[in-house]
């Protein structure tokens, strides 16, 4: 199944994106994602020698990331 989602007066697609479309969308370079895949924050499909992104995958695993990384720093917190 394919989803658009809407943009600036454009559509999206959000299966199946490159990683520049990925980081463009993200707000960040590619490099920072190529990092974030290699340790393990963020899903990826490699096809042949590309990576390939399903971006609700991409969305879901960074909101999990972020909800370990406030635990993580409530724990450490004074009183917390």
């Amino acid at each position: 199944m394919v989803e658009d989602i809407y943009i600036q007066g454009g559509c999206m697609k959000t299966s199946d994106l490159s990683i520049k479309e990925l980081a463009v969308f993200i707000g960040v370079s590619t490099d920072i994602i190529r990092r974030a895949v290699r340790k393990g924050e963020i899903p990826a499909t490699r096809v042949g020698t590309a990576l390939r992104f399903e971006l609700r995958q991409v969305r879901r695993q960074m909101e999990r990331n972020a909800v370990v990384r406030l635990q993580r720093g409530s724990a450490s917190a004074p009183g917390g």
